[in-house]
């Protein structure tokens, strides 16, 4: 089996353990000790930035719990290529700060090297968590500016 296929086969598995459990633990093992963390979101919320190092992405996860209940989670297509997998799914979650239930689809890029993750990018309408920690004058220019 190539190295693609393996880096797949244990994403799917990953998942499918994280879906099973309801717990990240599956996802922290898989990765390396100078994991990469990263949200597609702006500046000004707890979970903006890059989490790098296992700690910090714990921490990331101990925040995600904080700002967000999640609903319900679905994958439905795992696609690597070489070391790098994509993985396509969705969400339903409520924002904790405002009680706003919202519903997102979402990609995750997993980099890989040497059967660990090295780096995750999620990809995801967030707009839900960005609101809740913006000032009202900023929603307001976001709304106006199309944002």
């Amino acid at each position: 089996m190539s190295e693609a296929k393996k880096n797949v086969e244990r994403t799917r598995q990953t998942f499918e353990e994280m879906s099973r459990t309801g717990s990240v633990q599956p996802l922290l093992d898989m990765l390396a000790d100078d994991a990469v963390f990263k949200l597609s979101l702006p500046p000004g919320t707890p979970l903006s930035g890059e989490f790098r190092g296992r700690l910090a992405i714990v921490d990331y996860f101990d925040r995600l719990d904080d700002v967000l209940d999640v609903q319900e989670i679905h994958t439905w297509d795992f696609v690597g290529n070489g070391d790098q997998v994509i993985v396509l799914g969705d969400e339903q979650f409520i924002v904790r700060k405002t009680g706003r239930a919202c519903h997102s689809e979402f990609s995750l890029v997993l980099d890989f090297l040497d059967g660990k993750i090295v780096r995750v990018l999620v990809i995801e309408d967030l707009s839900g968590v960005v609101e809740a920690y913006s000032s009202a004058g900023t929603r307001a220019a976001s709304r106006v500016s199309g944002a």
